[in-house]
């Protein structure tokens, strides 16, 4: 059975489906039909079925190539625990993991946006994060880290800002691939690219979800659409996301910014930084 040997951990919202499509490019790398499976959110990943449906998506890489999953579920604690306890049973001994962080107040709105846009969520983001923990969960990436840091130890995880990624893709791609072992020159990557970009983002209606979900698609239609032009027609064919809400108060920014205080700090100390991840938490672009 084949498994993935480099996990995606997240963060939602901050750029896992371009990075993961940037790696892609690489001839070493296998693009997957299901880039984010969430396989390792279940124990059911441990049973029979569920090696042979995960490995399944990885069957047609060639010898030698690095498998991706890609799933944000992966870094959603408390709401899936386990997932790296799971991942250290299931796949080779020597899996790398990425994880791609951003300013945690920044990806909160963005969240908020997509799932206001999915129509799952209110619009005043105020009132959302203080009911809905986990926005604040999601954000508090050394609280995500932690059992994936245990089970793994801090050298094979790889840790990206957002925003070094989105300014310089290219070098942060060559730093992924001395990480990743991947001897070949890097490449540029899509400069400029953005997949899965809350604003403007096609929304799933009730029609489209059904039809994303349904087994027999998923499992047999998917695999014959590459999966870059399935982002494509997706675009083309679903209506786009509605403009953002309005952004939170400054009372709701200062709340956020003593939310995750404690968590940045640690941050930080995993990161091995002196300085502050970010300039100003509560400075929202």
């Amino acid at each position: 059975m084949r498994f993935p040997n480099l996990l995606i951990i997240g963060a939602m919202k901050s750029g896992t489906t371009s990075l993961y499509m940037d790696l892609c490019e690489h001839p070493e790398v296998f693009l997957a039909d299901d880039k984010e499976p969430h396989s390792l959110c279940d124990d059911r990943v441990l049973t029979e079925e569920g090696k042979n449906h995960y490995s399944a998506i990885y069957a047609r890489a060639k010898p030698g190539q690095i498998c991706i999953d890609a799933s944000t579920g992966y870094t959603k604690r408390p709401d899936y625990e386990g997932v790296a306890q799971r991942a250290v049973k299931l796949l080779p001994p020597d899996f790398k993991v990425i994880y791609i962080v951003r300013q945690p107040i920044e990806r909160i709105i963005s969240q908020h946006h997509h799932e206001f846009s999915r129509q799952e969520v209110g619009a005043d983001i105020n009132q959302v994060v203080r009911a809905e923990r986990r926005y604040v969960d999601y954000s508090r990436y050394a609280y995500q880290l932690e059992p994936w840091i245990k089970a793994i130890g801090r050298e094979r995880i790889e840790i990206v800002r957002f925003e070094d990624y989105t300014a310089a893709r290219s070098l942060v791609l060559e730093r992924l691939y001395g990480f990743l072992g991947l001897a070949d020159k890097p490449r540029a990557g899509n400069e400029g690219k953005v997949y899965n970009k809350s604003q403007g983002k096609p929304v799933l209606n009730g029609f489209w979800s059904t039809i994303k979900g349904n087994q027999f698609y998923r499992s047999y239609l998917r695999s014959l659409i590459p999966v870059k032009l399935r982002l494509v027609l997706l675009k083309k064919l679903l209506p786009q996301a509605p403009n953002p809400p309005l952004p939170p108060s400054a009372e709701t920014l200062a709340w956020l910014k003593e939310q995750l205080r404690d968590d940045l700090r640690a941050l930080e100390h995993d990161m091995q930084r002196n300085e502050p991840i970010w300039e100003d938490i509560a400075l929202i672009s």
